[in-house]
């Protein structure tokens, strides 16, 4: 009993016992249940009791009596001792109604009363068998006696049904019907005692679970020992033991498999076509869609909530906006009216000063000065102040007093003009001086050398290169001799202006100079080869243009602007519907160059064109 308390989940059952007494107060004492019965009970009720355990089986069985054993004569007597282990073992021993039911005591009982009836020495009725005969009973009682040989042959008992139902709709409407038996049939494999059964439809779902899990997870002793084909017995050695014994445990294995695969199978239609399984299906769809409704609605209620709430800061924000704007358009309406009095006032007292003014000739004693006094008089009145024209207006009286502080004021306010002007055009002379001596850099910095060797850069290195742009500033500062401080920046913006309308003309002007100097080194050697004695200058020169290369082809001289002037008027005069002599045309209005020259020319002009427009 120690050895399976720790594998007993023991459920404690709590009886509450009223105590009384003169002095002491009801208090709760805690009863636990014990005992062999206890113990029993939770034993059966989780499977924990086998047929080692279980002693008190046999006998409280009802004993078999000789009534029940009956004697199949004429089968004993067709058996032959040969083929023992084909013939029906309780059929021999005279209960085949017992079958895999039938206990050790049974069967001895039953073997016992065959002897007596059968022995061919002590019987001497109609039931005696002869020694062969005889023989097939003692082979079925060494069988059946022991429990490892009866369970080897109720393992492939020939009345057992393997058979399993298939998932029809006959099966699903007569469920309990079909499946009842087959289970019940099947529980006597189950190394498990109180398998439980397959139930109706007023079980619940954990009862259901319980039944499919058991199966699921179900344990059979049976085994096919009985089936060996090969008898270790026979063997000569024990290599032919050894032999044997593996073949017939790969046999053992394979028909246990086919065994498991039975019950998987028997437990997954049963499972398909179990009513309970889709009513409980249908309520939990039931339930999750229930749950999904309740969900969707909270959510809606949350949503209608946060959208009431965002109105409601809406019309709030809406109220503080408009009271806002409200107090604005009060505030500039207040502020346009004070300014429309200021301006009232300013406008009075510019019309007093003006006529006082005018009342003293503007302080002018020449009428050739009037206009210009004038003109000065609307300057010092646009910028004076409120404050100062009252003084003035003050002490109109007074045409001394007026006149020096109106002069006072009229020389500050030249001064402040003056100042003011003489600020501007420093300003703008520094800024033109600046701007200038940029245009100065940046033209001197690229020489036509230079930029013959960025554009070449620029096809080394192309999109892609790591670090593109620092790599050309070096290549520039290593191979230029003009300017060795080229940085990124510098050849981005050099790039980008070759790149667009204005680098049309600098790249015709690099091409000239390069011409220029190919012209140069070429009349350089010329000159070199007259000085020795060899041809004319203008002979070599020819001939050193028209010179072939080394493969018989000739050179390539670059375009100049005034070639690339020509071919574009060439191109406009004769488009394509001027039809196959268009470039024969082309041609002879360049004059410097063949057909074919023109059409490469305009075929690299377009690569260009489509160059620029993908980037």
């Amino acid at each position: 009993i120690s050895t399976l308390l720790y594998t007993i989940k023991f459920e404690v059952m709590t009886f509450t016992i009223e105590v009384k007494e003169n002095i002491l107060s009801p208090s709760l004492v805690h009863v636990y249940p014990y005992g062999a019965s206890f113990f029993k009970y939770q034993c059966l009720r989780y499977n924990l009791l086998s047929d080692f355990d279980n002693d008190e089986s046999d006998d409280d069985k009802e004993e078999l009596s000789e009534s029940d054993i009956k004697i199949d004569i004429k089968y004993i007597k067709s058996l032959e001792s040969k083929d023992w282990k084909e013939q029906d073992h309780y059929r021999v021993l005279g209960i085949p109604h017992l079958r895999v039911k039938a206990s050790t005591k049974d069967v001895k009982k039953a073997y016992k009363f065959m002897v007596l009836k059968c022995h061919p020495d002590k019987s001497q009725g109609s039931t005696k068998v002869n020694e062969e005969a005889f023989t097939c009973i003692q082979r079925s009682y060494e069988q059946l006696y022991t429990l490892e040989g009866k369970r080897a042959y109720d393992s492939v008992d020939p009345q057992f049904d393997d058979d399993v139902p298939n998932i029809t709709e006959h099966n699903k409407q007569n469920f309990y019907k079909i499946y009842g038996p087959i289970f019940e049939r099947n529980a006597q494999w189950s190394m498990q005692k109180n398998v439980p059964r397959l139930g109706s439809d007023s079980d619940s779902i954990d009862a259901v679970n319980d039944f499919y899990n058991f199966w699921y997870d179900f344990k059979s002793w049976r085994e096919y020992s009985y089936l060996d084909e090969e008898e270790r017995d026979k063997a000569e050695n024990k290599d032919e033991r050894r032999y044997y014994d593996k073949i017939n445990k790969q046999e053992r294995v394979r028909r246990k498999k086919e065994e498991v695969s039975r019950i998987r199978t028997l437990v997954d239609n049963a499972y398909a076509c179990d009513p309970r399984i889709k009513a409980f299906n249908e309520e939990r769809k039931r339930r999750k869609q229930e749950a999904k409704l309740a969900k969707q609605e909270a959510y809606r209620l949350e949503q209608e909530a946060l959208l009431l709430q965002k109105e409601e800061e809406e019309r709030i924000r809406r109220e503080e906006e408009e009271k806002r704007l409200q107090e604005e358009k009060e505030k500039a309406e207040a502020e346009k009216k004070e300014r429309q009095k200021q301006n009232k006032v300013l406008k009075t007292e510019r019309k007093k000063v003006r006529e006082h003014v005018k009342k003293y000739n503007y302080f002018c004693s020449e009428e050739d000065n009037v206009v210009k006094a004038m003109e000065n008089l609307d300057l010092l009145l646009a910028g004076l102040s409120l404050e100062k024209m009252k003084n003035l207006n003050s002490i109109c009286q007074n045409k001394t007093e007026f006149s020096v502080l109106y002069q006072n004021y009229m020389t500050a306010h030249l001064e402040e003009q003056e100042n003011k002007k003489k600020e501007s055009l420093v300003k703008a002379k520094q800024s033109q001086e600046m701007h200038k001596d940029q245009e100065i850099n940046s033209t001197e910095k690229f020489s036509p050398s230079d930029i013959a060797l960025l554009v070449k850069a620029v096809k080394i290195y192309p999109p892609g290169t790591v670090n593109r742009w620092n790599t050309i500033a070096d290549y520039l500062n290593q191979h230029s001799t003009v300017c060795h401080s080229y940085v990124n920046k510098d050849i981005i913006e050099k790039v980008k202006k070759l790149q667009s309308r204005e680098g049309d003309d600098l790249k015709s002007k690099v091409n000239e100079q390069a011409y220029e100097n190919f012209e140069k080194s070429q009349k350089q050697r010329i000159d070199e080869v007259s000085a020795t004695g060899g041809l004319s200058s203008r002979d070599t020169l020819n001939s050193a243009l028209n010179d072939p290369l080394p493969d018989g082809k000739k050179k390539k001289l670059p375009w100049t602007a005034e070639e690339q002037k020509l071919l574009e008027e060439g191109l406009k005069k004769f488009p394509q519907s001027a039809g196959p002599e268009r470039w024969d045309s082309i041609a002879n209005l360049v004059g410097t160059r063949s057909k074919k020259d023109c059409m490469r020319r305009y075929k690299d002009l377009v690569e260009q064109i489509k160059a620029k427009r993908a980037k």
